[in-house]
C-alpha cells in the first residue's frame, strides 16, 4: 500500500488511465462503444475512486495516529547515524570530542579503552602466519584460529570487546539476534604455562555478520586464541579485528549537563570554551551559583562548605538555551530543527529556584504539576493547559542538555580522518540515521509491513518465507504440494549459494528452514524441506560449421537451455529438443545441425515425444557431457 494522493487525478483522468490499461490487456478494445458494459464499469470505478480519494485526503494526522494505535505501530523517531572507528594514532579520542567529515559533525559517544597495540596471527591449513589486515582473510577450513597478541595486558574481571569486520556475502539474509550460529566460537587465554578456556559471546553469529566478540579474562594475559568449532557457513571473509573500537554519532551537542560529587572533577572530554553554569541543591530544586569556576579540571570557588552534589551545565556559545515563561496555557517554545528528543533535559525557574522539567507524554490519570510535551513535527516544546500538565508559572526555561542531528543525512560517511592529533579509520560507513516520520507515512509503512505473509497458505507464501530466512543464502527456492511419496503437505526445495558444483543443504540450513516454516504453516499441513535432485544431462550434436566456431560457445548456448545450476532452468522444467536444435542452428558460422541427441544420465525424468526431457518437480538439470562432432 502506497500513500498516493488521488486528488491529482479527477474522474476523467482516472477513466482515461483505466482505458489505456484495458487496451494493453485486450488489444483492439476501444472505449468509443458506449454500450459496452466494460465502459460503464470503468466509468463507475473511476467515479468511486475519485470519491474515495477525496475522503482519504481529508484525514488529518490525528486520524492516522489513531489508525496507528489500532495497528499497534508507532511512527519512527529522529535517529542519528553512527559508526565504529579504529584508533590509528597514539592519541585516543575522548567522549564528546567532535570531528567534521565533509562539513558534517560527528561526536565520540564511546571512546573505548586503551589496551595497547594488537598483533594478529592466523592458524589455517596446518601452518601459522602473520596477518596485517590489509587483505581480507578467508576462512575455509575447520580448526582455523586467530592468535591475538597485545602490547598491554588484559586484566582479570574487565570485559574485552573485539570488533570483527566480516565482508558481507552476496545474497545472504542477515541473521537475527536469536539465530543459532552454524559454528561455535571458543576463546582461550594464555597463562603462565598453558591455555585456559573462558566463556565468550559471539556477536558475529558464526562469522555471518560483523559484530563484537566479548569475553572476560579470569587472569592477567597478553595472548588470546579464538577458534570456531563446527562447519562454517559459506566462506566467511574477515576484513579486520579491532580491539575496543571508538563509536561516533552524527550529532552536534549544543548543551550538556552532569551532576558531580566530591571532588567535583570535570569529566574527560568536557567541551572546552563553552559557557558554564553551576547549580547547588536547595530544598526540592536547585539554586544557581555564579561564583564557581574550573581550575585544574576541578570545580572550585566555594564560599562555604562544599555540597554533596553539584549540577554543572556547559552551553555552546551560539546556542540560545534560556527562554522566558509567561504563565500562558499551552505555551510553546521553538527549538532548533533536528533536535533529538532523547537528548533533551530541561529545568524551569519558579520563585528563584530551578526545578527539573520532564519531557514526556501526559499522564491520562492525573494532571501533573510540571512538564511539557515534545511536538516532533514542528520542533516545539508545548506546555500544559490544565488538562495534562498545569500551565507554567512566570519564570524561565533552561535547555540543560540538547543535541541536533541531520537524521538520514548523516548516513554513508567513511574513510580516515585526523583532528587534534587523533587519527581514526571507519570500520564501516555510517548508517542508522532516520528522519522523523509523520503519522500518515507511518500508517502506510505499517500497512505495507503487515501485508507480509505471517501464515503460509499458497506455495508462493512458502517460497517468500523460505527466501527471507535469517542467516541463509539461497540460490533457488521452489515449493510444491505433496512430496515424492505421495503424502499430503508441502515440500520446500532449496539450493543454497555455494562454491560446490552441486550444492546441497547442510544440517544447519535445513534446521533453520524447518524452524522458520514450522511457525508459519497451517495446522494439519506438514512441511518437508529437501535439497534438489540433480539430473546429469548429455548432449551429442553433429554440426557443419566454419572454422572460427569454438566448442565453448556451443556449451554456453546449450547451458542456457538445459542447465539449472549454471543456467536459468528452474525446478521441474522441460528441456525442449526443438528449442535446443534452433539455438544451435542459429549460431554464427553454423551451416547446419545434422544430428542432435538429448538424454538424461540418471533415472527419475521422462522423455517427451519430440526427444526432450520432462523433469520431476524436485529436479534441477546440469550439463554433464557435451560431445560435438564436426561434419
Amino acid at each position: 500500500m502506497e500513500p498516493i494522493d488521488l486528488r491529482t487525478g479527477g474522474q476523467e483522468e482516472l477513466f482515461r488511465r483505466a482505458c489505456r490499461r484495458m487496451a494493453e490487456l485486450s488489444p483492439g478494445w476501444d472505449e468509443t462503444i458506449v454500450s459496452d458494459p466494460a465502459v460503464v464499469i470503468l466509468e463507475l470505478a473511476s467515479y468511486l475512486s475519485e470519491q474515495q480519494g477525496q475522503r482519504l485526503n481529508e484525514l488529518g494526522e490525528a486520524h492516522y495516529g489513531a489508525f496507528l494505535r489500532l495497528m499497534g505501530a508507532e511512527a519512527k523517531e529522529l535517529t542519528p547515524a553512527s559508526f565504529l572507528a579504529a584508533s590509528c594514532g597514539k592519541k585516543r579520542p575522548l567522549p564528546g570530542q567532535r570531528f567534521w567529515i565533509n562539513t558534517v559533525p560527528y561526536e565520540v559517544v564511546d571512546g573505548g579503552r586503551e589496551r595497547g597495540r594488537l598483533r594478529v596471527r592466523v592458524r589455517q591449513d596446518g601452518r601459522i602466519r602473520a596477518w596485517d589486515g590489509k587483505t581480507p582473510l578467508v576462512l575455509n577450513t575447520e580448526g582455523a584460529a586467530l592468535y591475538l597478541e597485545l602490547s598491554g595486558p588484559l586484566y582479570p574481571g574487565q570485559p574485552v570487546h573485539l570488533w570483527c569486520s566480516v565482508c558481507p556475502e552476496e545474497g545472504r539474509v542477515p541473521p537475527e539476534e536469536d539465530t543459532p550460529p552454524p559454528a561455535a566460537l571458543r576463546a582461550h587465554i594464555q597463562g603462565e604455562s598453558s591455555w585456559r578456556a573462558v566463556p565468550v559471546k559471539d556477536g558475529t553469529c558464526g562469522l555471518l555478520r560483523s559484530g563484537f566478540w566479548t569475553f572476560i579474562p579470569d587472569r592477567e594475559t597478553r595472548r588470546v586464541r579464538l577458534s570456531l568449532a563446527g562447519q562454517l557457513e559459506g566462506r566467511p571473509s574477515i576484513e579486520g579485528v579491532t580491539l575496543e573500537p571508538v563509536r561516533l554519532e552524527q550529532r552536534r551537542t549544543r548543551s550538556t549537563a552532569v551532576d558531580l560529587t566530591p571532588p567535583f572533577r570535570i569529566p574527560e572530554g568536557w567541551p572546552g570554551g563553552w559557557t558554564l553554569r553551576c547549580f547547588l541543591p536547595e530544598e526540592e530544586g536547585w539554586r544557581e551559583e555564579p561564583g564557581l569556576f574550573v581550575r585544574g579540571g576541578v570545580l572550585a570557588g566555594w564560599t562555604g562548605p562544599a555540597p554533596a552534589i553539584v549540577r554543572v551545565m556547559a552551553v555552546e556559545p551560539d546556542f540560545l538555551c534560556e527562554f522566558p515563561l509567561r504563565s500562558l496555557a499551552a505555551e510553546e517554545i521553538p527549538l532548533e530543527k533536528g533536535t533529538l528528543p532523547r537528548s533533551l533535559r530541561l529545568m524551569v525557574e519558579e520563585g528563584g529556584l530551578w526545578y527539573n522539567c520532564p519531557v514526556r507524554e501526559p499522564d491520562p490519570e492525573r494532571t501533573l504539576t510540571r512538564g511539557c510535551v515534545w511536538d516532533r513535527k514542528s520542533c516545539l516544546l508545548r506546555f500544559g493547559d490544565g488538562r495534562d500538565f498545569c500551565p507554567p508559572k512566570d519564570g524561565r526555561l533552561l535547555i540543560c542538555a540538547c543535541a541536533v542531528t541531520l537524521g538520514s543525512g548523516g548516513n554513508g560517511a567513511s574513510g580516515s580522518f585526523e583532528q587534534d592529533g587523533v587519527c581514526l579509520r571507519t570500520l564501516y560507513p555510517s548508517s542508522g540515521g532516520c528522519d522523523p516520520e509523520s503519522a500518515r507515512d507511518a500508517f502506510f509503512r505499517a500497512a505495507e509491513e503487515q501485508s507480509y505473509p505471517l501464515r503460509a497458505v499458497t506455495c508462493r507464501d512458502y517460497e517468500k518465507l523460505a527466501r527471507d530466512t535469517p542467516g541463509l543464502a539461497l540460490q533457488q527456492i521452489r515449493a510444491v504440494m505433496g512430496q515424492s511419496r505421495g503424502e499430503a503437505g508441502v515440500t520446500v526445495l532449496a539450493r543454497p549459494r555455494s562454491h560446490q558444483a552441486l550444492p546441497t543443504l547442510t544440517a544447519w540450513q535445513t534446521e533453520r528452514l524447518r524452524e522458520r516454516l514450522e511457525r508459519c504453516r497451517l495446522i494439519g499441513v506438514p512441511v518437508f524441506v529437501r535439497s534438489p535432485r540433480y539430473l546429469p544431462v548429455e548432449i551429442r550434436v553433429s554440426l557443419r560449421a566454419g572454422a572460427s566456431l569454438e566448442e565453448e560457445e556451443i556449451r554456453r548456448t546449450a547451458e542456457r537451455l538445459v542447465d539449472g545450476v549454471s543456467g536459468p532452468v528452474d525446478f521441474g522444467g522441460e528441456l525442449s529438443y526443438s528449442a535446443l536444435f534452433s539455438a544451435l542452428a542459429g549460431l554464427e558460422n553454423v551451416h547446419g545441425v545434422t544430428a542432435l541427441e538429448l538424454r538424461p544420465l540418471s533415472g527419475g525424468a521422462s522423455r517427451t515425444q519430440d526427444g526432450g526431457i520432462r523433469l520431476a518437480a524436485d529436479m534441477l538439470p546440469y550439463l554433464e557431457r557435451l560431445q560435438v562432432t564436426w561434419v
